[in-house]
Protein backbone atom coordinates (compact mmCIF):
# COMPACT_ATOMS: atom_id res chain seq x y z
CA UNK A 1 0.00 0.00 0.00
CA UNK A 2 1.34 3.09 -0.91
CA UNK A 3 2.52 5.53 1.88
CA UNK A 4 0.96 8.91 2.45
CA UNK A 5 2.94 11.54 3.59
CA UNK A 6 2.26 14.90 5.39
CA UNK A 7 3.05 16.81 2.22
CA UNK A 8 0.64 14.42 0.08
CA UNK A 9 -2.00 15.50 2.46
CA UNK A 10 -1.17 19.05 1.63
CA UNK A 11 -1.15 18.73 -2.06
CA UNK A 12 -5.11 16.63 -1.53
CA UNK A 13 -6.28 18.92 0.46
CA UNK A 14 -5.75 21.91 -1.79
CA UNK A 15 -7.36 20.15 -4.42
CA UNK A 16 -10.52 19.23 -2.75
CA UNK A 17 -10.57 22.78 -1.94
CA UNK A 18 -9.97 24.17 -4.90
CA UNK A 19 -13.14 21.32 -6.16
CA UNK A 20 -15.06 22.51 -3.36
CA UNK A 21 -14.33 26.55 -4.53
CA UNK A 22 -15.48 25.74 -7.67
CA UNK A 23 -18.71 23.88 -7.22
CA UNK A 24 -20.12 25.92 -4.56
CA UNK A 25 -19.61 29.07 -6.24
CA UNK A 26 -21.70 27.65 -8.99
CA UNK A 27 -23.97 26.44 -7.04
CA UNK A 28 -24.26 30.00 -4.84
CA UNK A 29 -24.73 31.81 -8.42
CA UNK A 30 -27.02 29.69 -10.00
CA UNK A 31 -29.16 29.17 -7.21
CA UNK A 32 -30.14 33.08 -7.35
CA UNK A 33 -30.76 32.88 -10.54
CA UNK A 34 -27.98 34.36 -11.92
CA UNK A 35 -29.24 37.84 -10.59
CA UNK A 36 -26.94 38.09 -7.95
CA UNK A 37 -23.09 40.11 -7.77
CA UNK A 38 -20.79 37.59 -9.12
CA UNK A 39 -18.48 38.69 -6.39
CA UNK A 40 -21.00 37.37 -3.61
CA UNK A 41 -20.84 33.62 -5.23
CA UNK A 42 -16.80 33.51 -5.61
CA UNK A 43 -16.79 35.05 -1.49
CA UNK A 44 -19.47 31.78 -0.85
CA UNK A 45 -16.90 29.36 -3.01
CA UNK A 46 -13.61 30.80 -1.49
CA UNK A 47 -15.32 29.87 2.54
CA UNK A 48 -16.63 26.53 1.36
CA UNK A 49 -13.24 25.60 0.01
CA UNK A 50 -10.79 27.06 2.87
CA UNK A 51 -13.85 24.74 5.06
CA UNK A 52 -13.31 21.88 3.08
CA UNK A 53 -9.27 22.55 2.98
CA UNK A 54 -9.35 23.18 6.55
CA UNK A 55 -11.36 20.02 7.73
CA UNK A 56 -9.26 17.61 5.44
CA UNK A 57 -5.83 18.82 6.73
CA UNK A 58 -7.50 18.15 10.30
CA UNK A 59 -8.87 14.60 9.84
CA UNK A 60 -6.34 13.71 7.54
CA UNK A 61 -3.76 14.93 9.70
CA UNK A 62 -4.98 12.83 12.52
CA UNK A 63 -5.22 9.93 10.87
CA UNK A 64 -1.34 10.23 9.92
CA UNK A 65 -0.70 10.51 13.17
CA UNK A 66 -2.87 7.38 14.34
CA UNK A 67 -0.74 5.38 12.19
CA UNK A 68 2.62 6.80 12.80
CA UNK A 69 1.34 5.55 16.51
CA UNK A 70 0.34 2.17 15.43
CA UNK A 71 3.40 1.87 13.37
CA UNK A 72 5.69 2.78 16.29
CA UNK A 73 4.31 0.20 18.65
CA UNK A 74 4.71 -2.97 16.43
CA UNK A 75 7.60 -4.83 15.10
CA UNK A 76 8.05 -4.36 11.40
CA UNK A 77 8.53 -7.71 9.90
CA UNK A 78 9.36 -7.53 6.00
CA UNK A 79 6.97 -9.31 4.75
CA UNK A 80 8.14 -9.89 1.27
CA UNK A 81 10.82 -11.81 2.47
CA UNK A 82 9.29 -13.88 4.78
CA UNK A 83 6.64 -14.73 2.53
CA UNK A 84 9.35 -15.72 0.03
CA UNK A 85 10.81 -17.92 2.68
CA UNK A 86 7.58 -19.72 3.36
CA UNK A 87 7.21 -20.65 -0.26
CA UNK A 88 10.08 -22.61 -0.51
CA UNK A 89 9.08 -25.69 -0.57
CA UNK A 90 6.56 -24.58 -3.43
CA UNK A 91 9.57 -23.59 -5.43
CA UNK A 92 10.97 -27.44 -4.88
CA UNK A 93 7.81 -28.54 -6.13
CA UNK A 94 7.27 -26.62 -8.98
CA UNK A 95 11.01 -27.37 -10.03
CA UNK A 96 9.85 -30.85 -10.51
CA UNK A 97 7.07 -29.93 -13.05
CA UNK A 98 7.55 -31.05 -16.90
CA UNK A 99 7.64 -27.39 -17.68
CA UNK A 100 9.62 -26.24 -15.36
CA UNK A 101 12.71 -25.87 -17.57
CA UNK A 102 10.67 -23.18 -19.65
CA UNK A 103 8.46 -21.78 -17.20
CA UNK A 104 9.93 -22.06 -13.80
CA UNK A 105 7.98 -20.70 -10.66
CA UNK A 106 10.45 -19.12 -8.28
CA UNK A 107 9.68 -17.13 -5.72
CA UNK A 108 12.17 -14.45 -7.08
CA UNK A 109 9.97 -13.72 -9.84
CA UNK A 110 6.65 -14.83 -8.46
CA UNK A 111 6.48 -13.09 -5.73
CA UNK A 112 6.72 -9.28 -5.09
CA UNK A 113 5.48 -6.54 -4.47
CA UNK A 114 3.71 -4.83 -7.82
CA UNK A 115 2.20 -0.99 -6.95
CA UNK A 116 2.76 -0.83 -3.24
CA UNK A 117 0.96 -4.22 -2.98
CA UNK A 118 2.34 -7.80 -2.03
CA UNK A 119 1.67 -10.03 -5.54
CA UNK A 120 1.66 -13.56 -5.52
CA UNK A 121 1.56 -15.07 -9.04
CA UNK A 122 0.66 -18.78 -9.33
CA UNK A 123 0.79 -18.20 -13.16
CA UNK A 124 3.23 -21.58 -14.27
CA UNK A 125 2.22 -23.49 -11.16
CA UNK A 126 0.22 -26.96 -11.32
CA UNK A 127 -3.27 -27.27 -8.89
CA UNK A 128 -1.13 -28.89 -6.26
CA UNK A 129 1.42 -26.08 -6.02
CA UNK A 130 -1.22 -23.27 -6.36
CA UNK A 131 -2.80 -25.04 -3.40
CA UNK A 132 -0.31 -25.33 -1.55
CA UNK A 133 1.11 -21.71 -2.23
CA UNK A 134 -2.55 -20.57 -0.79
CA UNK A 135 -2.11 -22.30 2.36
CA UNK A 136 0.74 -20.68 3.14
CA UNK A 137 -1.05 -17.57 2.50
CA UNK A 138 -3.90 -18.30 4.57
CA UNK A 139 -1.71 -20.43 7.55
CA UNK A 140 0.17 -16.55 7.52
CA UNK A 141 -2.77 -13.76 7.79
CA UNK A 142 -1.33 -12.85 11.13
CA UNK A 143 1.64 -10.93 9.20
CA UNK A 144 -0.10 -10.48 6.06
CA UNK A 145 -1.76 -7.33 4.92
CA UNK A 146 -2.91 -6.87 1.59
CA UNK A 147 -2.32 -9.41 -0.74
CA UNK A 148 -2.88 -9.72 -4.85
CA UNK A 149 -3.08 -12.93 -5.73
CA UNK A 150 -2.42 -13.28 -9.55
CA UNK A 151 -4.62 -16.95 -11.05
CA UNK A 152 -4.95 -16.08 -14.34
CA UNK A 153 -7.86 -16.69 -16.99
CA UNK A 154 -7.05 -20.21 -17.48
CA UNK A 155 -6.30 -19.62 -21.49
CA UNK A 156 -3.57 -21.63 -21.54
CA UNK A 157 -5.25 -24.52 -19.58
CA UNK A 158 -6.16 -27.89 -21.79
CA UNK A 159 -9.24 -28.08 -20.29
CA UNK A 160 -11.40 -25.51 -18.13
CA UNK A 161 -9.53 -23.19 -15.76
CA UNK A 162 -9.24 -25.35 -12.20
CA UNK A 163 -6.59 -22.81 -10.54
CA UNK A 164 -9.13 -19.93 -9.98
CA UNK A 165 -12.15 -21.63 -8.94
CA UNK A 166 -10.22 -23.60 -6.28
CA UNK A 167 -8.67 -20.38 -4.77
CA UNK A 168 -12.45 -18.49 -5.27
CA UNK A 169 -13.52 -21.80 -3.67
CA UNK A 170 -10.75 -21.87 -0.82
CA UNK A 171 -10.92 -17.88 0.12
CA UNK A 172 -14.60 -17.75 0.17
CA UNK A 173 -14.48 -20.59 3.02
CA UNK A 174 -11.91 -18.51 5.48
CA UNK A 175 -12.02 -15.11 3.82
CA UNK A 176 -14.67 -13.68 6.69
CA UNK A 177 -13.00 -15.24 9.53
CA UNK A 178 -9.45 -13.98 8.54
CA UNK A 179 -11.23 -10.66 8.42
CA UNK A 180 -10.34 -10.05 4.17
CA UNK A 181 -12.48 -8.54 1.72
CA UNK A 182 -12.35 -10.17 -1.33
CA UNK A 183 -11.89 -8.04 -4.52
CA UNK A 184 -12.02 -10.22 -7.72
CA UNK A 185 -10.73 -9.30 -11.30
CA UNK A 186 -10.54 -11.32 -14.63
CA UNK A 187 -7.28 -12.57 -13.98
CA UNK A 188 -6.70 -11.43 -10.47
CA UNK A 189 -7.97 -11.72 -6.57
CA UNK A 190 -6.71 -8.93 -3.81
CA UNK A 191 -7.75 -9.95 -0.49
CA UNK A 192 -8.13 -6.35 1.50
CA UNK A 193 -7.73 -6.17 4.81
CA UNK A 194 -11.72 -5.17 6.61
CA UNK A 195 -9.51 -4.02 9.70
CA UNK A 196 -10.44 -3.86 13.60
CA UNK A 197 -13.54 -1.87 14.73
CA UNK A 198 -12.49 1.07 16.71
CA UNK A 199 -13.33 0.21 20.80
CA UNK A 200 -16.62 2.78 22.01
CA UNK A 201 -14.07 4.18 24.06
CA UNK A 202 -12.17 5.07 20.74
CA UNK A 203 -14.38 6.14 19.10
CA UNK A 204 -15.93 8.46 21.38
CA UNK A 205 -12.55 9.87 21.47
CA UNK A 206 -12.53 11.01 18.24
CA UNK A 207 -16.42 11.85 18.11
CA UNK A 208 -15.04 14.72 20.49
CA UNK A 209 -12.05 15.76 18.43
CA UNK A 210 -14.08 16.22 15.34
CA UNK A 211 -17.45 17.10 16.59
CA UNK A 212 -16.96 20.90 17.09
CA UNK A 213 -15.17 21.65 14.40
CA UNK A 214 -17.22 19.29 11.75
CA UNK A 215 -20.42 20.67 13.08
CA UNK A 216 -19.62 24.26 13.12
CA UNK A 217 -17.70 24.64 9.72
CA UNK A 218 -20.64 22.70 8.14
CA UNK A 219 -23.67 24.82 9.23
CA UNK A 220 -21.70 27.95 8.46
CA UNK A 221 -20.92 26.75 4.59
CA UNK A 222 -24.50 25.66 4.18
CA UNK A 223 -25.76 28.42 5.61
CA UNK A 224 -23.44 30.19 3.17
CA UNK A 225 -24.93 27.97 0.17
CA UNK A 226 -28.58 28.50 1.19
CA UNK A 227 -28.46 32.28 0.90
CA UNK A 228 -30.55 34.80 2.68
CA UNK A 229 -33.79 33.13 2.16
CA UNK A 230 -33.13 29.85 3.67
CA UNK A 231 -29.89 30.56 6.25
CA UNK A 232 -31.57 28.59 9.22
CA UNK A 233 -32.57 25.61 7.11
CA UNK A 234 -29.36 25.92 5.63
CA UNK A 235 -27.56 25.53 9.34
CA UNK A 236 -29.42 23.22 10.81
CA UNK A 237 -29.09 20.81 7.77
CA UNK A 238 -25.26 21.50 8.02
CA UNK A 239 -25.03 20.98 11.49
CA UNK A 240 -26.81 17.55 11.17
CA UNK A 241 -24.58 16.55 8.38
CA UNK A 242 -21.87 17.53 10.54
CA UNK A 243 -22.83 15.24 13.10
CA UNK A 244 -23.35 12.04 10.39
CA UNK A 245 -20.59 13.05 9.01
CA UNK A 246 -18.24 12.73 12.48
CA UNK A 247 -20.04 9.64 13.17
CA UNK A 248 -18.77 8.08 10.08
CA UNK A 249 -14.93 9.23 10.56
CA UNK A 250 -15.04 8.44 13.92
CA UNK A 251 -15.87 4.44 13.22
CA UNK A 252 -13.07 4.28 10.72
CA UNK A 253 -11.39 1.06 10.70
CA UNK A 254 -7.65 -0.13 11.60
CA UNK A 255 -6.15 -1.75 8.41
CA UNK A 256 -3.28 -3.71 8.35
CA UNK A 257 -1.22 -2.64 5.51
CA UNK A 258 2.00 -4.37 3.87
Amino acid sequence: MVEVRFRDLLIISFILGVMALTMSTMLAYFSTGMQDNPMDSVRVGIFCGCVVTGLTLMYGGWRLIEIKRGGNKTEKVNVLDELKLLLSPVEAHASSLFWADERPWRTSTHVKVDRGTLTLDLHDLDVIGAKRALDVVIENRPIIGRIRIVTGRGKNSRGPSVIRPMVVERLNKVAHALDWQILGKAGSITLRPLGKRPTFKLWLFRFIIFVGPFTIALALSFEELAGSAAREQGRMFGAAAGLIMTSLLASYRERASY
